[in-house]
C-alpha cells in the first residue's frame, strides 16, 4: 500500500491491514475481508505449529465509544463467524482431528475506545453453541478461545496459547553484542 494511499484509509482499515501484515510477517497464511460461509471476517489466519493448526478470526472495531452492550453484540458476531468456521472445518476434517489438532481463536480488536479493559480473555462468559450436538460442544469447549483487547497485546495474547513469532535479529543487537565482548582491556 502507497503512503498516499494509507493516509486516505479509515482507522479500522490501517488497523486491520497492520494485523494482516504482521500475522504475514510470522508465516501465517493470512486473508482480509474473508467470506466463511454466508459471513466476511475482517482478517482470518491460519497457521501449522508443533502439530496443531490454529485458526485466527480477527474482527477489528474503531469505535469513539464503546458500550457493554456495543461490545456484547461485537462478541455475538465475532462467535458466530468462529461457529461458522468451526461447521466449515467439519466437512473437511473428522472430529478426532479437529479436537486433538485443530484451535480456533477469536479475537476482538478495540482499536480506538478499549471500554473499561484494554486486555482480557473472554472464555469465562462463551456460551455453549452446540447445544443439539455433544461433539461439536467438546470442540467448542476445548478448543475455541476468545480475546478482546487493544492491538498491542495480540502477540502477547496469541503466545499465551502455544503460537510462537518469529523475532527478527538486526544489525544493532550484534554490533552491541560484538563491541561489549571485544572492549580491550585496560
Amino acid at each position: 500500500m502507497k503512503s498516499e494511499d494509507k493516509s486516505n484509509s479509515p482507522d479500522w482499515r490501517i488497523a486491520q491491514n497492520s494485523i494482516a501484515k504482521f500475522l504475514s510477517e510470522n508465516s501465517f497464511d493470512v486473508w482480509e475481508e474473508r467470506s466463511i460461509g454466508n459471513k466476511r471476517v475482517d482478517v482470518l489466519a491460519k497457521c501449522e505449529y508443533k502439530g496443531k493448526t490454529f485458526y485466527l478470526v480477527f474482527e477489528v472495531k474503531h469505535y469513539q465509544n464503546v458500550t457493554p452492550s456495543v461490545e456484547e453484540k461485537f462478541i455475538q458476531q465475532l462467535e458466530e463467524y468462529v461457529r461458522t468456521l468451526i461447521l466449515r472445518e467439519i466437512q473437511r476434517k473428522s472430529y478426532n482431528q479437529i479436537i486433538e489438532h485443530y484451535v480456533f481463536i477469536g479475537y476482538l480488536i478495540l482499536s480506538k475506545d478499549y471500554g473499561i479493559f484494554l486486555n482480557r480473555r473472554k472464555n469465562w462468559r462463551k456460551k455453549a453453541y452446540f447445544t443439539e450436538n455433544t461433539v461439536l460442544s467438546k470442540i467448542w469447549k476445548r478448543n475455541v478461545h476468545f480475546y478482546c483487547s487493544s492491538p498491542k497485546f495480540i502477540r502477547k495474547n496469541l503466545e499465551s496459547q502455544g503460537i510462537s513469532f518469529y523475532t527478527q535479529s538486526k544489525i544493532s543487537d550484534f554490533l552491541t553484542r560484538s563491541s561489549n565482548n571485544h572492549k580491550k582491556p585496560k
